[in-house]
């Protein structure tokens, strides 16, 4: 684990160190983008042909959680349609198509944005209970063939992709998450600008994952 926390912070803090040392830093907050992704070597996305997404991205903070009844915070269209809208276009391009969850898809995306500067891989269940297919108390997660994204190392900001398989649950009632993609610090910044940058960075985070394709 210790060796994750060290890749990870080091990939995250990269661009954000090469500016600070720089004798003008950095010029734009999209210079200091960092794109990560991580995956399940042992899972064949090729034999996958379905996926859903949600309406909605979430938005996860340090707060106590809210009741079991309630639904969590979301990003307000401005900003979660783009990344809805990239995610979506990546998927179909890569030759998934697109159902409803309700359908049993293969692959379900889970887009999250983190109002804090820590990401935890085990972050609440709760904040997916009111998408998730079949959902049940207890449910969890897991990360398959390599570490879960622990690092403190992220600027408030930073969207959080999981790519799970619902239909791998195993014993402890985990699902599989087969690929993540960390985009560092993407929401800071003008409002304006971020669109472009987020079509920008989500590309990235498919294009350094080659295993994704069909």
């Amino acid at each position: 684990m210790g060796n994750f926390f060290k890749r990870s912070s080091t990939a995250l803090l990269l661009a954000a160190c090469i500016m600070a040392c720089s004798p003008e830093g950095a010029t734009f907050v999209e210079e200091l983008d960092v794109v990560y992704t991580n995956h399940n070597p042992a899972f064949d996305f090729s034999s996958k042909s379905t996926y859903s997404l949600p309406d909605n991205v979430i938005s996860i903070s340090n707060g106590a959680l809210p009741g079991d009844s309630e639904e969590p915070e979301f990003l307000p269209p401005q900003l979660a349609n783009p990344i809805l809208a990239t995610l979506r276009s990546n998927m179909d391009a890569l030759g998934y198509r697109e159902v409803a969850e309700a359908a049993g898809p293969d692959l379900i995306i889970l887009p999250s944005a983190l109002q804090t500067t820590e990401i935890y891989y085990y972050y609440d269940w709760w904040y997916w209970n009111w998408y998730y297919p079949g959902y049940a108390p207890g449910w969890g997660w897991y990360y398959p063939g390599y570490y879960p994204p622990t690092v403190s190392a992220v600027r408030s900001g930073s969207i959080f992709i999981q790519m799970t398989s619902p239909k791998d649950i195993n014993a402890d009632n985990e699902i599989a998450v087969n690929w993540i993609a960390i985009v560092n610090g993407l929401l800071e910044g003008e409002p304006g600008t971020a669109a472009g940058r987020i079509d920008r960075t989500l590309d990235q985070a498919f294009s350094q994952s080659p295993y994704l394709q069909k």
